[in-house]
């Protein structure tokens, strides 16, 4: 694909924050999504966060930024001098948290914290690696050009760019494995017919019986897994937006948006994310949802049908916005052609996120899955410095999730061992530097065959479930 062609792809995967509320040209941005947009802000309780938060006033106002990460491989790194980005959400970063400097130590994001405290000594594999988190703290000078370069990336936007990346590397397969491949995807897609049939119908005006929207969705969730990231995030935003109880309210006083409670009902209600599987996991039912907000009162006042209402709307628009292409977002799948190049035309999005999630259960998957993230990785570096981005960030919603640019030239990066520091502010953990440490980071992304962590979770999800779809 032509230079240019990439460079747009990846620009619609981003969201800029400092044009957040304005309206504009591009198509990938409608008017629909600037609404809800203005809804967020303005008309919710936690809204203002998502302009007015203290990482953006760190990265606008500061020379030097200090990012919190997590690693149960602590040992190995030090022993390595290399620390190397990962993919997910960040496409190909060192994942991490803000720090803020507090009375001569820094005190951690509460998602940080969450992570730190909460989310590593659960997870099983961790445990069963014998795992203690290590603490290391990231150092990072900020060019004074860079401080007011709000770009974050929205992997739910990612599907044009998989597609894309899978065309450019078909070669790597055989034609068999290639006609497999399709074969899988178009009958997967063919499964979820009636969803989005329904999600069609709805896009189009008409109404539609929520519950069975629901049944069908849920069930199309083995067939599509992006279908439970789109699902996870729409219930997450919610609860970010709208909760109100006493640990939330001390983190707005920080000026972060909470993420415990989005975390913890992820957790409970599917436990196989603890293992390390994806969200294609993420299926609990609406009236599940709700049963576990008003156990924990997350929200006063909790209205279920507002709820509800906003729960159909916003999934619906997440399938036809984020899976769907073209202006209209509307495809009559009752009359579709079920051929390759129909669904090229007509849904390449979805057909990229479903490539995507398939190439992992490959029968190459070592072989060509890394090939895949690798070149993706390569591809976000070249936008992120030709944008001068330096501290790329989740930006779905900026809720604390965020990461160095390895591949920017010049950058320059300390790194230290750190310690948790006793402090007697309520409701915040704070560390300090320990030492710091001869660790460089790397513009590679960590080999599978050294991260364990996908390996180890695919096979106990193997034992517990049969085959691993996500």
């Amino acid at each position: 694909m032509k230079q240019n062609e990439t460079f747009k792809l990846w620009s619609n995967a981003h969201v800029f924050y400092s044009m957040f509320l304005h309206d504009s040209v591009d198509p990938h941005r409608s008017k629909e999504e600037f609404a809800w947009r203005h809804w967020a802000v303005h008309e919710t309780p936690n809204g203002s966060l998502i302009l007015k938060n203290s990482f953006f006033n760190l990265l606008k106002s500061g020379l030097k930024m200090h990012l919190f990460h997590v690693t149960p491989n602590l040992s190995s790194v030090l022993e390595s001098g290399v620390l190397y980005s990962s993919g997910g959400c960040l496409v190909g970063s060192i994942y991490a948290t803000p720090l803020y400097s507090h009375g001569g130590a820094f005190r951690i994001h509460n998602l940080g914290e969450y992570i730190y405290k909460k989310e590593a000594p659960r997870a099983t594999y961790l445990q069963s690696k014998n795992a203690v988190p290590g603490i290391m703290i990231l150092e990072v000078d900020l060019p004074e050009r860079e401080h007011d370069n709000l770009i974050g990336i929205d992997y739910t936007k990612l599907g044009n760019v998989h597609h894309a990346i899978y065309k450019d590397l078909e070669y790597l397969l055989s034609l068999r494995e290639r006609i497999y491949l399709q074969e899988i995807i178009v009958n997967k897609i063919k499964q979820a017919l009636s969803m989005l049939n329904m999600a069609n119908s709805h896009c189009g005006g008409k109404k539609i019986n929520t519950d069975h929207f629901f049944e069908l969705y849920i069930s199309a969730i083995d067939q599509l897994p992006i279908l439970g990231y789109l699902y996870f995030e729409v219930v997450a935003e919610y609860l970010m937006l709208f909760e109100d109880h006493a640990e939330a309210r001390l983190s707005h006083e920080n000026r972060e948006i909470y993420n415990a409670s989005y975390k913890n009902m992820m957790f409970d209600l599917c436990p196989e994310l603890l293992k390390g599987a994806g969200l294609g996991y993420f299926k609990p039912s609406p009236s599940q949802i709700i049963g576990y907000f008003k156990k924990h009162n997350f929200i006063s006042n909790f209205n279920e049908e507002s709820f509800l209402k906003h729960l159909t709307n916003r999934t619906i628009y997440m399938v036809q916005s984020r899976l769907v292409d073209g202006k209209n977002r509307t495809t009559n799948w009752r009359t579709f052609r079920w051929d390759i190049r129909e669904l090229e035309a007509a849904a390449s999005p979805l057909l990229g996120h479903l490539i995507h999630r398939e190439l992992r259960n490959f029968g190459r998957f070592p072989d060509f899955y890394f090939y895949f993230d690798q070149f993706k990785a390569l591809q976000a570096w070249n936008y992120w410095n030709q944008m001068g981005v330096i501290i790329p960030f989740n930006g779905i919603l900026p809720k604390g999730e965020i990461g160095i640019n390895p591949a920017l030239p010049d950058l320059n990066i300390k790194v230290y061992v750190g310690k948790e520091v006793k402090n007697s502010k309520k409701g915040s953990m704070y560390i300090d530097i320990d030492r710091e440490v001869p660790v460089k980071i790397a513009p590679r992304l960590i080999d599978h065959r050294v991260s364990l962590m996908r390996s180890r979770a695919k096979q106990e999800m193997k034992e517990l479930m049969g085959t691993f779809r996500d």
